[in-house]
């Protein structure tokens, strides 16, 4: 009996030991990924911003010290809207309640200890979980004054719209494009729908500039919430939008469907709750022209004219009856 114990006690020690062994390995293993991240963070001039999911800082590096003069003491456990500038807060909620696995750069300015405005390449990275549930955020920033960072805020300016951040008319030419050959191949439909808000200019004269393009960073939002991931939201300029959506598949009545429905849901999103302008809130609602392609010429601006004409007779109907099942869109 006393072999038998002596035995298991044996054998459960060298379990033991070894399972120490490679424990110290592999702590040894992460000792040193850890030291070499460490040195990474320490080393570089761009600020490296950390928070957790209740968007409290939780990593402040010295490049950040260097940027915008605040201590890691001063920032730990602090909200990161101190540093944004009150005109982009809507553009900077809009970007991390979007984010998804895939980083997000954008270019922007952010304020500094002494209230200076310091323009900066940002790039949003989600922090997950084993899971791959969101546990935080993680920012990078880079100094824009640098020459390739000031390459890349010249590339992003001629394809990104300024107040939304969303694809300009450049960006969207080549996706529509794209849109196209791609139909083109597969025989499969897309769709194009133009998007006008109602009354915008009436909210605009009567509450201000500043409240109308915080009304139009927030339809933005609502937009790119309706959508998949692949599809464009872009901004033409003013209140107008066009939504791209791609690979609706061969059937060419689904694809309707699937592009009403999106319509429908768009309409939703807008006219479903008041959009909140500081302190004052306002209706805003949208008139919609779908057109459904498959194929195309190349003729890129013959799809959007097309839409507009479509958002053109809701417009129309729009003055004459309030909106029934499909008031709020029309299909070319």
């Amino acid at each position: 009996m006393h072999g038998w114990v002596d035995a298991v006690a044996v054998a459960l020690l060298g379990i033991v030991l070894i399972t120490s062994w490679a424990c110290l390995r592999l702590y040894r293993a992460l000792r040193l990924s850890v030291q070499s991240f460490q040195a990474v963070i320490q080393g570089t001039s761009d600020a490296i911003v950390m928070e957790d999911e209740r968007g409290r800082i939780t990593h402040w590096s010295p490049g950040a010290h260097a940027m915008f003069g605040y201590t890691a003491e001063e920032m730990l456990g602090q909200s990161r809207q101190c540093l944004v500038p009150p005109e982009q807060r809507l553009q900077d909620d809009m970007v991390t309640a979007q984010l998804e696995q895939q980083p997000k750069t954008i270019v922007c300015s952010r304020l500094g200890k002494a209230g200076q405005l310091r323009p900066v390449l940002l790039t949003y990275s989600a922090l997950l979980d084993s899971r791959g549930q969101r546990i935080g955020l993680c920012y990078v920033m880079r100094d824009a004054q640098r020459q390739n960072v000031a390459d890349e805020l010249i590339r992003s300016m001629s394809f990104n719209d300024a107040l939304t951040g969303l694809p300009n008319w450049r960006l969207l030419q080549d996706r529509l494009w794209r849109a196209q050959l791609n139909s083109e191949r597969q025989r499969t439909h897309f769709a194009v729908l133009y998007v006008d808000l109602d009354g915008f200019k009436a909210i605009n004269d009567q509450h201000g500039h500043e409240a109308g393009n915080k009304l139009l960073m927030e339809v933005a939002t609502r937009l790119m919430a309706s959508v998949r991931q692949k599809d464009t939201v872009a901004r033409l300029g003013g209140d107008e939008f066009i939504v791209l959506l791609e690979d609706l598949g061969t059937d060419e009545f689904h694809a309707r469907n699937h592009a009403n429905a999106v319509a429908d849901k768009l309409l939703d999103l807008m006219e479903g709750r008041l959009f909140k302008l500081g302190d004052v809130e306002v209706n805003c609602s949208a008139s919609i022209g779908i057109q459904v392609v498959q194929g195309g010429n190349g003729h890129v601006d013959q799809l959007i004219k097309q839409a507009d004409a479509a958002m053109a007779r809701v417009k129309k109907g729009r003055r004459m009856v309030a909106r029934g099942d499909y008031a709020g869109r029309a299909s070319g």
